[in-house]
């Protein structure tokens, strides 16, 4: 069954606060812990579609080389707790729509309720904004509801998809 999937997008602002602790910018030896997160946290959900670990790990590869927008390391956040890492948010610069681009916010199933996931999108939202980008999107399947009650609190909104967005949008 293939669900819908809504683009979102949300105004970047200036952090509220400086607090930093818990979350650290993802670095390539991450890929590996990456791939299990991304399995674990997939698995038994809305947007699982029979993957495999190898696939998990060939996603993130694909990640890193670009298949997704030029993977922005420095704005991408995960929160690491003794072997684990329980939190990601990773980000690319998606051409097509010109802004930076959610490709995964993931956490642990155990580790859930937490708000680890808000901390990663909030600390790449704060390094995406001071790097100078105006917006972020992303995508997210319907039916996913805390992820999608997370983004409208953080202040995304859908992308109506019949309107290609005006030229004083594209920061």
């Amino acid at each position: 069954m293939t669900r819908r999937r809504i683009p979102m997008e949300a105004r970047l602002r200036p952090p509220a606060s400086t607090a930093t602790a818990g979350a650290r910018r993802v670095r390539p030896d991450d890929k590996e812990a990456l791939a299990i997160l991304l399995f674990a946290a997939y698995r038994g959900t809305v947007d699982d579609e029979g993957e495999t670990f190898a696939d998990a790990l060939a996603e993130i590869e694909k990640t890193w080389q670009g298949a997704y927008g030029r993977f922005l390391p420095g704005c991408s956040f995960v929160v690491e707790e003794g072997e684990f890492l329980s939190s990601a948010c990773l980000v690319s610069f998606f051409e097509p729509h010109a802004a930076p681009l959610v490709v995964f916010l993931m956490t642990r199933p155990e580790q859930k309720r937490r708000g680890l996931a808000r901390l990663v999108l909030q600390r790449s939202m704060d390094a995406l904004h001071e790097e100078g980008h105006g917006r972020l999107t992303l995508v997210v399947t319907d039916g996913n509801e805390p992820a999608q009650r997370l983004y409208e609190a953080l202040g995304f909104r859908p992308i109506p998809t019949d309107v290609p967005p005006r030229p004083e949008e594209r920061v």
